[in-house]
Formats: C-alpha cells, structure tokens, sequence
C-alpha cells in the first residue's frame, strides 16, 4: 500500500441471564434488557491480561468536531436510542473507569466506546499486517470475554454470561462500527475526493459486505429479507461528520492523529465488521488502489443521483441484479460501478509491486466471478458464505430454516460473528476447508505482541515494553514520559519512514530513559 491504513472496530455484546433481564431481551442494547451495557463494555475492556499495557489516553489533542470542510461544530448527533441503556452501574464509574482506555503492547487502543468494547490497531503498511492485527483484535475480545464470564459467574452463577461478537447491529434498530482509516495529502481538494470514493463505496458491498439476516429500521423493526451489507440500513446522508447517528456514506471528521500539515484522515465509516481475512484485505486494497488514483489525478465518469438509496437498493439484491440510477439518468449495477474503478486502477499499477499485483488480480477474478457463477466466492465473501449456508438448509429440508423470517436464521447470523471459536459458525467453516486463510496463526501471534513493522505503532510497543512506568500521557502521535521532575514527550507525528525507523533504532540502543531523551535531541539539533 502506498499509505498506512488501521481498523477500528466495536464489538457486540450478548448479554444472558443477567438478574432482571427479560426473555429475548440479550443483544447488545436491547431497551428492554435490565443489563447496563456501558457498565459491562468497561469490565470486559478491563478484564484484558495485558502485561506491559498502559492504562489511559491522553485526549489533549483530539477534537471530534472539528470537520474538514473547515468549520468546528457545537455538537454531534446523537442516536436517541443510546439514551434509552440502563445505566445504573456506570453512572458510579469516573470517566476514566468507564472508558477503560488501553494501549496494548501491539500499539492497538482498547477501550468503551459508546457501550462498546472498541479494539482499534496502529496503521499497518501491509495488507497482511493489517489482517494479522485486526485478528489479534479478535484474539483479545475473546480473552476478555472469557475473563468477564468468570467473574459473572462468580458475582451472578454460571447462567449469567456474555457473548462477543464482531458484527455491527444489535437487531434492536441500533448499529455500531467498524472504522477504516488512510492518511491522504491535504492537497487534494476535499470535493474531488468526495465525489470520487462515494460511488466506490456504495458498490464495495458487493465483496466486502458481511451479509445480514433482515433488513433494519432505526426504529428497530427488522423486516424479512437477506441483503449483502450489515451496515447499510443505517446510512442516512451523503457527507457529514456524525458517526453515531444521521450516518453519512462520506464522513468529515478531521483528526488526522499525524501531522496535520501534510495529512488528512479519510475516516471510512461506511463499512462491515468482516470475519473473512480476504474480505479486510480486499475492501481495504482495493480502496487504497482508488486513493491513489485519485492522488494521481484520475477521476471516475459516474455518479450516483442519491447515493443513500444506491447503496440500500445494492444491498438488498443479493441476486446482483438492482441496478441504481446515476445522475445522468442511466442506472448501473454495483458490479459495473466496480469495473470502472478496477480497470482505471489496472491501467495504472499492473506491476508496481506484489502486493498490487495480488489486490488486482483477487479483484478481477471476483468480478468476473460475480458476473458468471458467484458461487466459488463462498470461501472468501462473508455474505456468500453465509447466504451458501443458508441455502444448503433449506435445500436438505431443515425444518427450522424456511424463510428469511425464521429466527432460526437470525441466531445462525448473529453465530457466524461470535469471536469464541468454539461456538463461531465462521471458525466451523474455516475449520472444515471452507474458508480461506490469509495469514498463519504465528502471524496472529506477532501481531498480538508487538506493533506493525515500519510503523510508530511498533516504536510505542517498545517504549512501553522497556520504559511503560514512566510513562505519564499517551495518544497516537506522542508519548510523554515523567523523567526527574519535568516531562518529556517523543513526538511521533509520522506514522512510518525513515525518522520512525531511526527512532525504533534509538529506543532499541538507549541503556535507560535519559540517554533516549539524549539521543533524540541531539538527533535533532
């Protein structure tokens, strides 16, 4: 990749047997449930065995409201459903408690995130690296999981307990994200890069969706039906720079956490929670392939009239067939719109390097592959995997699976985002050959513990690994040390590059904290 990328995602919480909880009432932030989600996102964030973490986050830097089209706003809107949590618990808990900020060994940040357990990795340079960190992500969810059950089980009996999940609805009309983020220069004028991805986002849902059971209102009903994206049903506008409510397909918020001289942060909310590592491969190389394109000066000969019912209509025609009208009047399908941009990024980067190569191949084999039999697709697509399932069942006669409407099918879906292997339909499907794999379980081991190569990510791990009490404040772009009375802060404004390398250099060499303190000014006198 030509830029640093990280996930962020939140995770699910299935709530069972809590005391006063009713029937049916356990996905995360369900208003009827008796159980305070926020109290338990904080306790499963605090239930991580992190030797070396650093608990805390510097938030001197960061401005939420801050959008890039230049102007600060008052406020962010808020879903009014959120207010509707039983918070009994967490209103005992300081802000400090219920954020549970973690930075972990690996560089990731863990933390509460709107009654979430939120597990964020450094930008990677790679898109191996990047699948390795986010599935360490998993790793640690289901660690923490089995931590908090045991101290339920403990505090309520063993039929009180919790389920993670990496998925993105909790089928109470609530929606929770999975964030993508890729520095791109300030040069660019911000409406070219509006108009140019918002098409491309839309139509990504065709390889990158992670398929959903229903279709969602933010009122809660759930309609019968089967569609490609879990994320869709909840977008509301083109541009804006709200994420947890009136969600738009292109946000504004302008937090770089790099320099903010040379940077922008493209913050893509508009995206699934994937278990497929081909699936997080893909949907994010083949989006830096079109910012690189668009740094290169190309820009895409469509646009969708109202890319909001686009991407709906998309979703909900898993036949591939619901074609969506562009501003001139014509209506395309998600597989055309995808062409476009593939053949633009094949005429410019066939052969740049190996990672490109992959990225262009994979994506002209699924396009073809979508427009003849979609159906190989199954190892690799997480909505095709699930809706193959499906399928099967109801092919064999299964007589719990008859229609989109069963229950039966929900529970399946909601099954196939569980992070405990034991009980994930996703891990039973890898398990039986009919997933594919990208990275080893030894990568994934790396990946838990220590940042991506190249990256400040893997500087901060070492920081903490060799100097973490001394640590006072820290944030993405700095760390600031309490050192013989006074601070000290190592600014880490880059995200990967020679000054990164020479600095992971330093930390490595310095006999103690105040030679690193040395080393540095004077590399910089």
């Amino acid at each position: 990749m030509r830029r640093p990328v990280g996930i962020e995602t939140e995770y699910g919480l299935n709530c069972e047997g809590f005391p006063g909880q009713e029937a049916g009432a356990a996905a995360s932030g369900s208003p009827s449930s008796a159980v305070d989600f926020g109290y338990e996102a904080s306790r499963v964030v605090k239930a991580a065995q992190a030797p070396g973490a650093f608990r805390g986050w510097d938030y001197r830097g960061e401005d939420p409201y801050q959008d890039l089209r230049g102007n600060r706003v008052e406020r962010l809107a808020r879903d009014p459903n959120d207010l509707q949590d039983r918070n009994d618990r967490s209103r005992g808990l300081s802000r400090e408690e219920l954020l549970a900020n973690t930075v972990l060994v690996n560089g990731a940040r863990y933390y509460n995130d709107h009654n979430h357990p939120e597990y964020c990795t450094e930008a990677c340079l790679t898109l191996l690296d990047l699948v390795a960190h986010d599935k360490a992500g998993e790793r640690v969810l289901f660690a923490c999981e089995q931590q908090r059950n045991r101290e339920l089980a403990q505090e309520h009996g063993d039929a009180t307990r919790i389920r993670v999940l990496k998925n993105n609805t909790d089928y109470h009309g609530r929606t929770y994200g999975t964030h993508e983020n890729y520095l791109f220069s300030r040069q660019l004028q911000l409406e070219t890069v509006i108009r140019a991805v918002t098409p491309f986002f839309v139509a990504r849902q065709l390889y990158a969706g992670a398929g959903k059971v229903g279709i969602e209102s933010s009122g809660g009903q759930v309609q019968p039906g089967f569609q490609l994206s879990q994320r869709a049903d909840f977008f509301e506008e083109r541009v804006g720079i709200n994420t947890t409510a009136q969600r738009p397909i292109f946000n504004t918020r302008d937090e770089p956490h790099a320099d903010k001289s040379k940077y922008r942060r493209l913050h893509v909310i508009i995206g699934d929670a994937n278990r497929s590592e081909w699936a997080t491969a893909m949907k994010v190389g083949t989006t830096a392939l079109v910012l690189d394109l668009i740094e290169d000066g190309w820009r895409p000969q469509l646009e969708f009239r109202d890319p909001v019912v686009a991407l709906k209509v998309i979703s909900r025609s898993h036949d591939l067939l619901a074609a969506a009208e562009l501003t001139g009047g014509k209506k395309v399908r998600a597989l055309d719109v995808l062409q476009h941009y593939f053949e633009a990024a094949e005429r410019a980067f066939r052969g740049r390097d190996e990672e490109t190569t992959w990225v262009l191949d994979e994506w002209r084999a699924t396009l073809d592959a979508f427009a003849g039999n979609p159906a190989p697709l199954a190892d690799r697509v997480d909505w095709l995997a699930k809706r193959t399932l499906f399928d099967q069942m109801r092919q064999v006669g299964t007589p719990q699976a008859k229609g989109w409407d069963d229950p039966t099918l929900r529970r399946l879906d909601l099954a196939y985002h569980l992070v405990d292997p034991r009980l994930s339909l996703y891990d039973a499907l890898v398990k039986q050959g009919r997933i594919r794999r990208l990275v080893t379980d030894e990568q994934v081991d790396q990946a838990q513990a220590s940042g991506p190569a190249g990256t400040r990510g893997a500087v901060r791990g070492l920081l903490l690994q060799r100097f973490g009490a001394a640590i006072r404040r820290l944030e993405w772009d700095s760390v600031t040390f309490g050192s013989d009375g006074r601070e000290v802060r190592i600014d880490l404004a880059e995200v990967s590059g020679p000054l990164v390398a020479r600095v992971e250099q330093l930390v490595r060499q310095a006999p103690d904290l105040e030679a690193l303190f040395a080393a540095i000014k004077g590399e910089r006198s």
